[in-house]
């Protein structure tokens, strides 16, 4: 797409009261500040489109809310955001313990940590699931209190199902290209295909061009 040197792909991810959007998750592993500028707002589109969030919140992954916390793409990218701010609905940086919380909309970060996360993330949901299964089983009392709560096991299963959005577009190029995970079933390709009609029912990709365009300007005027 013209005006974004590197796509980015964007992960639906639940958190507490809904859902946020992860972005990048991994398609581009050696970002610059621009493309984690170029990120929220391709996330932000993508956010109102797929969870209908009409003003999103952007949070830049970090290891520290105060400001100058964190390596020098993410100091520069945080002074690019808040230059463009008009664009974004900018919460500012925040930290790993914030993003499962109500805190922001759109996680931004480059590939490299997205992409780690999003793995550490699956493999902690198995982790947790597998050991509550097995407790569950230690006993003849224990099996009859998950009998008993098995409506709100199957409610948590439901909530947290990455069948629910079954793709990841892959942002920032001119057509329109959802990602589904290789071991997908039929309901998350279904998810996807889902997600790629409401892109384009959306108009998104013209919306964000326009985006692009106008943070570009904004991020080369010169410093007076």
């Amino acid at each position: 797409m013209e005006g974004i040197d590197r796509p980015a792909l964007a992960a639906v991810i639940p958190r507490e009261n809904g859902h946020f959007i992860l972005i990048d998750a991994g398609a581009n592993p050696d970002a610059k500040a621009e493309h984690l500028v170029h990120n929220a707002i391709l996330g932000s589109h993508y956010c109102r489109v797929v969870l209908g969030v009409a003003a999103p919140r952007v949070g830049l992954l970090t290891i520290g809310t105060e400001e100058g916390k964190g390596n020098a793409l993410i100091s520069e990218a945080h002074d690019q955001l808040k230059k463009i701010g008009s664009l974004l609905n900018y919460s500012g940086p925040i930290e790993g313990f914030q993003v499962f919380e109500d805190h922001v909309d759109i996680v931004v970060c480059d590939g490299f940590v997205g992409n780690i996360c999003l793995k550490s993330w699956e493999s902690l949901a198995g982790f947790v699931s597998a050991i509550l299964k097995n407790e569950l089983r230690a006993g003849p009392l224990r099996m009859i209190g998950a009998a008993f709560s098995r409506g709100a096991f199957r409610a948590l299963k439901k909530r947290i199902n990455p069948e629910r959005y079954g793709g990841a577009p892959l942002l920032g190029l001119k057509g329109d290209i959802v990602k589904a995970h290789g071991s997908s079933n039929r309901h998350a390709i279904k998810s996807a295909i889902h997600a790629a009609n409401e892109i384009l029912k959306a108009d998104m990709n013209h919306r964000i061009e326009a985006d692009i365009a106008r943070a570009n300007e904004l991020l080369h005027q010169p410093v007076v």
